[in-house]
């Protein structure tokens, strides 16, 4: 079973419009391309994934764990995702 080192035991789930959530521009340069084509491949497969991690900044959500899983569901044209809040 996958653990998130970020998650916390009382992490909400909940969907959320991928508009509203940030992906801090430092570290996008550190992402695969590779990996990120592979997850696409699998999420459009339909397998399954933890939720990203995020934290709720009011207006927003920042990506604080799942960044390569967020930038996959972009590319498979998701609208919704289920993240998990970080508390």
């Amino acid at each position: 079973m996958y653990h998130d080192p970020h998650a916390r035991p009382d992490g909400e789930l909940r969907m959320v419009d991928i508009s509203l959530i940030r992906v801090n521009p430092k570290k996008l340069r550190k992402l695969s391309t590779a990996k990120i084509q592979r997850y696409s491949t699998n999420y459009e497969r339909d397998d399954q994934f933890p939720p990203i991690v995020v934290e709720d900044c009011g207006d927003f959500y920042t990506i604080r764990d799942g960044r390569h899983r967020f930038q996959a569901q972009l590319l498979t044209g998701a609208h919704c995702i289920e993240v998990s809040l970080y508390n």
